[in-house]
């Protein structure tokens, strides 16, 4: 702890050092308006030695010794020029006036779904206007319209959805809300519903090894998910929605903005209840499930610094199981209780001690969860305690051309949990420190970087785990300003939470069994991206290539394929987590083409190809299962000239998937699972009419064509058997659902 405190303390030193250096005029380009003008080309007029500002407007450029002229452009507006004499080391630029005052009116297509050509790492956003083409009800139903992030549904009784990739499960990427890492532990199962779909002012996909700011984890990359401000969002929002599933659920957004700070409540409240059996093995499709969720959010941003606290309570219940009015005296129930509060603030302030590029940022959070459930004979209880906090300090070197950041952080998570009669009771201490440092080379041509290198680093120590050493490094090169390719590679780690991320295998009669030297998992990725914007017949247009690959250093192999242990005619069979004894990898490719055809008219085409083995006990290389090698997307968007219609339209391909080998189940109960899937499609479709600038109503339908995984659950006729199994689920097990929903706000809808 005291070597982190003292590195921590030299690189303040060093970074206060650098930011020091004489020699460099720092100043600020705004418009007549005050406006800070981000991207403005400023250069020395004789040498054309310039830089470009940044996102706040601001410039640092080396000075000289004689005077000179300091030439300022923007597109838009009249190039300025300024007079500096020797010792002038602090500017204010303003540009005033349009360059060429014509009758011009520009319009710019802008997809809802995009990938950035600015950005330095692989990021594709995901805007409000996208998540409103499909009933998201919440962060896991917010990526079906995505060909980047696949939703699967690993088993038949419990609902719960997990996420997909670069190939790999969702515990490989990490969880943000608002670039802090939340909901980890025993909140993994059922993280992504507890954020509601309104309350989403977007969602950022980072892809691939990314920033060390938020933590040495998320192998594959990030999910961050961006909720709507009290000062942006509507003073007053209603969304009522209802589906044939039997859910039903209503969101209201209340906001009050002031001069300095604004307030926000947000409520929710969902329930489903049916007893719809489609495929007829006599288990319920879909659990009953209630929800209520409220957050408060309180915003400041003044001369003292912008300041924010947060508070989240939500209660969620479901429950599911075996139909008891189809089986007399047989029972297998589902019971699944979490309950959870958290609450976390944050601190920033531009220009600290005078500095102007100096910032500093802080973050602090803390959350109680619990969690208590019946899976049949399986009881598990579990309590969480936890607490985060990070400082980040940024500053430049010399010119804004180089910057570093400097963050230590603490992640202290209390667990207590249990599962029937074994305790996995557990404390869990990573204290460390990061530094990341940004080069971004200036065009004068594209006034954007054309060149930019990020290495970062992280150096951590685990109570349980020990030392772990977290390098990463990115790079993008700007051919032109639409057209950019990009590079990334890191190592990551990650602390497992075996009984939680695999909290389904507990619906059914098999045994956990756990490797005596299981530790913390750590890979490698690697990767690159193209993409390039254009436009066809003077319509936007985009492509985007990426290649990723994962290594694996160790990683827990979640084997359900072990050979049961029998005694006297009993067969027991087997959960088996163990480290990998060999490889372990995934190759992950996607490309992505989106083009908007007509006025109105966009279409989206994705491909992806996922390659993602593992060495077993066994010693065999084997795909892991229920992960599709294949996957396909075509959406098609419709809006009408006068806007008041949207229709929205998207079918997924799944390709096929290995399931788990089920050769020691006698034949009678597994002849309806193959060893691998068949090749299937999904078509989801949804209108919304706007009624007029305060109300639009939404309704449409899921799975269409009605297609369905018709067995499910394997001896679902015995559920006291050893064989009882409903963790193969590779496709709906329901058909057609119908759904219709109602936006409302006195404020208008957009």
């Amino acid at each position: 702890m005291k070597k982190i405190i003292f590195l921590y303390i030299g690189l303040l030193f060093i970074s206060a050092g650098l930011y020091a250096q004489t020699g460099q005029i720092t100043g600020i380009v705004s418009n007549d308006k005050e406006e800070l003008l981000i991207g403005a080309s400023v250069f020395w007029k004789d040498t054309k030695q310039g830089v470009v500002t940044d996102a706040n407007g601001r410039f640092s450029i080396p000075s000289r010794t004689e005077k000179a002229i300091l030439a300022v452009n923007y597109v838009g507006y009249t190039s300025a020029e300024v007079e500096v004499l020797p010792g002038e080391n602090n500017l204010w630029i303003e540009v005033a006036g349009v360059a060429q005052l014509q009758t011009v009116t520009i319009s710019e297509k802008s997809f809802d779904n995009r990938i950035s050509t600015i950005e330095t790492r692989n990021v594709e956003s995901i805007s409000s206007k996208e998540l409103r083409k499909a009933p998201c009800c919440n962060l896991s139903e917010s990526f079906q319209t995505n060909g980047a992030i696949d939703v699967t549904y690993p088993n038949a009784l419990t609902g719960v959805k997990e996420i997909q990739l670069l190939g790999l499960r969702g515990i490989y990427s990490q969880f943000l809300v608002e670039n802090r890492p939340t909901m980890t532990g025993i909140a993994t199962p059922f993280a992504f519903e507890y954020i509601p779909g309104t309350w989403l002012s977007g969602i950022v996909l980072a892809k691939g090894a990314s920033t060390v700011k938020n933590g040495n984890n998320g192998i594959t990359g990030q999910v961050n998910a961006d909720l709507v401000k009290p000062a942006t969002d509507k003073p007053v929002f209603v969304n009522a929605f209802s589906s044939t599933e039997g859910r039903g659920e209503l969101n209201v957004h209340l906001n009050k903005k002031g001069e300095l700070a604004s307030n926000g409540l947000y409520l929710h409240g969902s329930f489903v209840e049916n007893k719809w059996d489609m495929n007829g093995d006599h288990f319920k499709d879909s659990p009953d499930r209630q929800q209520l969720n409220a957050m408060y959010r309180h915003i400041y941003d003044g001369p003292k610094g912008c300041a924010q606290i947060n508070v989240q309570a939500l209660t969620d219940r479901r429950q599911s199981g075996l139909l008891h009015s189809a089986h007399t005296g047989r029972t297998f129930d589902i019971d699944q209780n979490n309950d959870r509060v958290e609450v976390w603030g944050k601190y920033g302030k531009e220009a600290l001690f005078g500095k102007r590029f100096l910032e500093l940022g802080n973050i602090v959070g803390a959350s109680w969860h619990k969690a208590n459930a019946l899976y049949s004979k399986n009881g598990y209880q579990a309590e969480q305690m936890s607490f985060y906090w990070q400082t980040l300090l940024q500053n430049i070197i010399g010119t804004t051309d180089h910057t570093i950041v400097v963050a230590p952080s603490v992640q202290y998570d209390d667990i207590r949990e249990s599962v029937n009669e074994d305790k996995l009771d557990r404390r869990e201490r990573l204290v460390g420190v990061m530094t990341e440092y940004t080069y971004s080379r200036p065009s004068l041509h594209m006034e954007i970087p054309d060149l930019v290198v990020v290495v970062g680093g992280r150096i951590d120590h685990h109570n349980r785990f020990g030392w772990q050493m977290t390098p990463r490094m990115s790079a993008k090169y700007n051919f032109t300003e639409k057209s950019v390719v990009r590079v990334s590679a890191g190592r990551g780690f990650r602390s497992p939470n075996l009984i939680a991320e695999n909290i389904s295998q507990l619906a059914s009669n098999r045994v956990f069994k756990f490797a005596d030297n299981l530790g913390a998992e750590e890979g490698w990725n690697y990767g690159m991206n193209y993409t390039h914007e254009f436009k066809i017949a003077g319509r936007q247009a985009s492509v985007s290539i990426d290649l990723y690959r994962t290594d694996f250093v160790r990683q827990i192999i979640v084997d359900l394929e072990q050979a049961p242990l029998i005694d006297q005619q009993d067969s027991t069979f087997f959960v088996s987590f163990y480290n990998n004894p060999g490889k372990s990898y995934s190759n992950s490719m996607l490309t992505y083409f989106q083009v908007n055809l007509l006025k109105g008219l966009d279409i989206k085409l994705a491909y992806k190809w996922n390659d993602v083995r593992a060495e077993f006990a066994d010693g065999q290389l084997k795909r892991l299962p229920l992960v599709a090698r294949q996957r396909g997307l075509v959406n098609v968007d419709y809006t009408s000239p006068n806007k008041k219609w949207v229709i929205n339209t998207y079918v997924q391909i799944i390709g096929t998937q290995r399931l788990p080998d089920n050769s020691f189940i006698p034949h009678q109960y597994t002849h309806d699972f193959p060893s691998q899937t068949p090749t299937f499609g999904l078509w989801n479709a949804q209108i919304t009419r706007r009624l007029n600038k305060n109300w639009e109503v939404y309704g449409g339908c899921e799975n269409i064509t009605g297609y369905q995984q018709h067995h499910a659950i394997i001896a679902a006729n015995e559920p006291d058997s050893p064989y009882f199994n409903g963790a193969q689920v590779w496709a709906p097990m329901m058909r057609q659902i119908g759904y219709l929903g109602v936006r409302y706000s006195p404020n208008g809808i957009e």
